[in-house]
């Protein structure tokens, strides 16, 4: 793909993202997104197919993104509180930037289409999959009780909705908030038994 093509394919990703946060996936109409993003029907579904793909393409560059910013954080020989903390200082300035984005991805993934579905489930898992690690390393050296899939699933469930309320010129920088809900879940991490 061309450059042209890229930027044009990042504008009307970025463009329709807008709407489907003013107006849901519904709520936009095709029509709609071609007068946003001055294209013909014919040369939006050349750039992009269809509107069902732009929603699977907003949601997959999202993890993506999340991921790349992630992985870093947990390739240090930091220890794993302090990874913790990174990836989740990363997680919220990615949300931060991209908080329209995931309140598409997460409130219209229900739309997808099964074959979509899979995909987006299957790179949830992979990123998942990081934090899960980071946070039985943590249960292994001590630092707090056993974690398991639910644990993992609950954390970013934590973080992943501050897309919803959290702001960049807020209060708090996403950095401070990111250590709050760290600190909280620790104080319940290290409460936790180990039986459980």
């Amino acid at each position: 793909m061309g450059k042209n093509n890229g930027a044009t394919r990042e504008k009307i990703l970025d463009t329709v993202t807008e709407l489907f946060v003013d107006k849901g996936y519904h709520g936009t109409g095709v029509q709609e997104i071609c007068k946003a993003v001055n294209l013909g029907r014919g040369a939006l579904y050349y750039h992009i197919g269809s509107k069902e793909q732009i929603l699977f393409e907003i949601s997959m560059s999202l993890l993506q993104m999340a991921h790349d910013a992630t992985v870093p954080h947990v390739q240090t020989d930091d220890p794993p509180e302090v990874k913790l903390r990174n990836i989740a200082r990363a997680l919220l300035r990615h949300h931060a930037t991209h908080g329209g984005g995931w309140q598409v991805a997460i409130r219209e993934a229900r739309f997808l289409s099964e074959e979509h579905q899979r995909k987006v489930v299957g790179a949830r898992r992979e990123f998942e999959q990081i934090w899960y690690r980071v946070l039985r390393d943590g249960a292994t050296a001590g630092q707090w009780g056993p974690v398991d899939g639910i644990d993992v699933r609950a954390v970013l469930g934590m973080f992943n909705y501050t897309a919803r309320w959290m702001r960049s010129d807020g209060p708090l920088s996403p950095e401070q908030i990111a250590d709050r809900f760290v600190d909280l879940l620790l104080d319940g991490l290290k409460g936790k038994p180990a039986d459980q």
